[in-house]
């Protein structure tokens, strides 16, 4: 498993990242870090004045240190009157565990190695699922 490189910014929620592995840090904006260890988050190189300026002010109010920054950005409502969380999340990029940066979607997650054993999938006490059988 790959030891990634990271160091706080100087505000709430930004992080100095080394995504490639290759000893160059990248200002991050961390969403959300799961239990599995992956980390949610979009490259603050690739927003322009605009986006980073209104990102600055939602991470610099009064409580933008308390809680995870997918909950401050769900709160927002933009100038333009879209939500912040909606805005922001075509960026988002996960960072896994083992240095693997991934898209976001349904049934793909990261996980530390030997975390999901075969044998553990289900527990052996564990009740059928009955399904309705289909007429063939």
């Amino acid at each position: 498993m790959a030891r990634l490189d990271s160091r706080k910014g100087a505000l709430p929620h930004v992080e100095w990242v080394d995504l490639k592995a290759d000893g160059t840090l990248i200002e991050v904006a961390v969403v959300k870090k799961d239990e599995q260890g992956n980390t949610y988050f979009f490259e603050l190189n690739k927003l322009d004045a605009i986006d980073r300026q209104r990102l600055f002010n939602i991470i610099t109010k009064r409580h933008g240190d308390k809680f995870e920054l997918w909950d401050l950005l769900s709160q927002h409502t933009l100038g333009n009157g879209m939500n912040a969380l909606t805005y922001y999340h075509q960026l988002v990029k996960i960072l896994t565990p083992s240095g693997t940066i991934i898209d976001p979607k349904a049934g793909v997650i990261g996980v530390r190695a030997g975390v999901v054993k075969p044998k553990e999938a289900a527990p052996a006490d564990a009740t059928p699922v009955k399904t309705e059988e289909q007429p063939q």
